[in-house]
């Protein structure tokens, strides 16, 4: 249906605009009111309102006492005011057998007490045996051999993995493991073929010769790998006379590939007259299409 008259249509759909707004203002402040937040005007509120705001104000109330959050313990009833004390009690238990600072064992009762104690010593232990901060003068004698027990085993785990420990503590038999230990990373690092590159890695003269033949196989191939793909820790001299022309033909069809492709890298000085020829004839059959068109 148009409107014969634009100006009073403008005005019809101000008035709808503002009656709408009267109407929901108030269900908005209701609901801001409901979720207790500060832009809540209690003023504007009806009776049945102002009621359910409050219900909901009192439980916000009871839920915070209850967490021990802050509130109002005055407006609580007496069966919720009970309610808060159990829970108070309930988090004070659980803060002394956990070992938190905000317990209070002057509300434990004797039973709390001893349960709260036992579990303090084996936590005590538990920390002792895993090398964390302790009170070593709480344990018992068996409990004392076991955590040096625990202790020698780190040290152990710590040496056969390489890493600064104190090799006075171990005995002949773990030395040799230690050693082992070592002569395996070595040989691990020596294969991997980096080791002509950082001899930090590898230290050749641990090597038996069998090892020491299969370490310069792995730098062989390592060395070839890089030839092959053109890399600058290439070093040609040390590759095998077949291994070289191998190296040099894939260098070169790689080349005729990137001079195929437009490739900036192309070095037109390395290709045959034939490659040279296929490759001159790929820009004028792209001139030759664009002026077809």
């Amino acid at each position: 249906m148009s409107c014969k008259l634009p100006w009073l249509c403008i005005v019809g759909l101000l008035l709808l605009c503002s009656v709408a707004r009267a109407q929901t203002t108030p269900d908005r402040n209701f609901f801001e009111c409901l979720q207790l937040f500060g832009s809540c005007d209690h003023a504007k509120l009806s009776a049945k309102q102002a009621a359910q705001v409050a219900a909901a104000e009192h439980e916000h109330n009871f839920q915070s006492c209850k967490n021990g959050w802050s509130c109002d313990p005055s407006k609580l009833t007496s069966a919720e005011a009970k309610a808060v004390a159990t829970a108070a009690q309930d988090r004070n238990v659980t803060d002394c057998m956990a070992g938190n600072l905000s317990c209070d064992k002057s509300k434990l009762t004797a039973q709390q007490l001893t349960a709260a104690a036992v579990t303090a010593k084996n936590r005590n232990f538990a920390h002792c045996k895993d090398g964390w901060d302790c009170d070593s003068a709480n344990l018992t004698p068996e409990q004392v051999s076991e955590v040096q027990a625990a202790a020698h085993r780190r040290l152990l785990d710590a040496c056969t993995a390489g890493w600064d420990c104190d090799f006075d503590e171990l005995s002949e038999a773990e030395r040799r493991e230690v050693a082992e230990a070592a002569r395996e990373r070595n040989l691990t690092s020596c294969l991997s073929g980096w080791g002509a590159r950082d001899h930090s890695t590898c230290d050749y003269s641990k090597l038996t010769a069998s090892q020491s033949a299969a370490v310069a196989q792995a730098e062989y191939e390592l060395n070839l790998g890089d030839c092959k793909f053109g890399w600058e820790s290439c070093e040609p001299l040390k590759l095998k006379a077949h291994d070289a022309a191998e190296v040099a033909r894939y260098r070169r069809q790689a080349n005729f590939e990137t001079c195929l492709a437009g490739g900036t890298i192309c070095d037109a000085t390395k290709l045959t007259p034939a490659q040279a020829k296929q490759v001159l004839t790929i820009p004028k059959a792209s001139s030759n299409s664009s002026s077809g068109r």
